[in-house]
């Protein structure tokens, strides 16, 4: 009796091993659909703070004041122009050696070294960036419905001195977006709208692009243009007029805005939109193949309020975005790395700032 137990043992363990075996495809998971993995905790969840150099300084255009930020040494300091200009964020532009910064209806270049003075350039409500490095667009609100934006461009240099072209008019319904390899892209109002190319030399519409809507955000590099209609990216070729939709990446419910060029032109850094089970990221956009790629780690990327929301590091190696988290912050990444981090400086303010970086010598 004492020999046979342990068979008898051994036989019954099989034939449980073969039940279980038998019922194991009624328990499992189908094949193809992953087993989704307990939620980290909150702690685990935030983007990890920035740990590497990045050869950079930010300039951030809060709503009452202009900061710099030193984010490899943790340091920010607040930006002095002339007469104490502080109140209101018309927008950053990146210059040559410069950034253009639009503060009570007044353009200023600041430089890329703290202590230098700033130079005032003149009155603008806006500036926008220039196909001609080291000058930029300042444009005027006149309140003539007829004459409503005054335009000129202006270059402005290392030592702040400026030279400008002679202004240009341009009225309510066509509003100048952002400048072009030679002249302005312009926002047409009212009905058959869309983009339109303005030509400073004659001062006349010289074609039209595609697209019916108002665009939300125009961003363009030479002679791509790159906007959004509704929820679609469109990449457009000024030259030819060919026009491409950049297919949204996966998880995302399509594009707020185009966002920025990287100073090769190359790719497109843009913000995805937030859809009813998706928070926004930043998406990198390879410019030749009109593909799309999320960034891990930039949930919550902002695509409104400011102006701009992101911008690329001179060097073309980082881009820097407006991120929610609680309140606001501004996320880093690194391309070639595995996901974005957070830049260790406070943001202070109600509305994100717009944002300019800089390569100091």
């Amino acid at each position: 009796m004492s020999t046979r137990r342990p068979w008898l043992l051994l036989g019954a363990a099989a034939a449980g091993l073969l039940a279980l075996r038998a019922v194991a495809p009624l328990l499992a998971p189908p094949a193809g659909v992953g087993v989704t993995a307990p939620a980290p905790v909150a702690a685990s969840a935030r983007p990890a703070t920035l740990a590497e150099a990045t050869g950079t300084v930010l300039f951030l255009g809060g709503e009452d004041r202009l900061l710099r930020v030193d984010p490899d040494h943790r340091r920010v300091w607040p930006v002095s122009l002339p007469g104490g200009a502080a109140a209101g964020d018309g927008g950053l532009v990146q210059g040559d050696g410069v950034v253009v910064a639009v503060r009570g209806d007044v353009a200023y270049a600041v430089p890329d070294r703290p202590g230098r003075p700033a130079a005032r350039l003149g009155p603008a409500s806006f500036a926008l960036a220039s196909s001609r490095p080291g000058w930029v667009w300042l444009v005027e609100q006149t309140g003539d419905p007829d004459r409503w934006f005054r335009a000129r461009e202006v270059a402005a240099s290392r030592s702040g001195a400026a030279t400008a072209r002679a202004p240009a008019t341009l009225p309510l319904e066509q509003r100048p977006v952002t400048g072009m390899f030679g002249g302005l892209l312009v926002q047409m109002a009212g009905v058959g709208g869309g983009l339109a190319v303005w030509d400073p030399r004659t001062g006349r519409l010289s074609r039209r692009l595609a697209g019916a809507a108002a665009p939300a955000v125009v961003v363009a590099s030479g002679r791509m243009a790159a906007w959004v209609e509704e929820s679609a990216l469109h990449l457009t070729d000024l030259t030819t007029g060919r026009d491409r939709v950049v297919p949204p990446p996966p998880g995302s419910d399509g594009f707020a805005a185009p966002g920025a060029f990287s100073p090769d032109g190359r790719t497109l850094a843009s913000v995805t939109q937030a859809g009813y089970s998706t928070r926004p990221a930043l998406a990198l956009v390879a410019v030749d193949r009109a593909s799309a790629v999320r960034v891990s780690g930039s949930d919550g990327a902002l695509a409104d309020r400011c102006s701009p929301c992101l911008a690329w590091a001179p060097a073309g190696d980082w881009v820097f975005f407006n991120r929610l988290g609680p309140g606001f912050a501004i996320g880093a990444y690194r391309l070639g790395r595995a996901r974005a981090v957070t830049v260790p400086a406070e943001v202070p303010g109600s509305l994100p700032p717009s944002l300019a970086v800089i390569r100091p010598e």
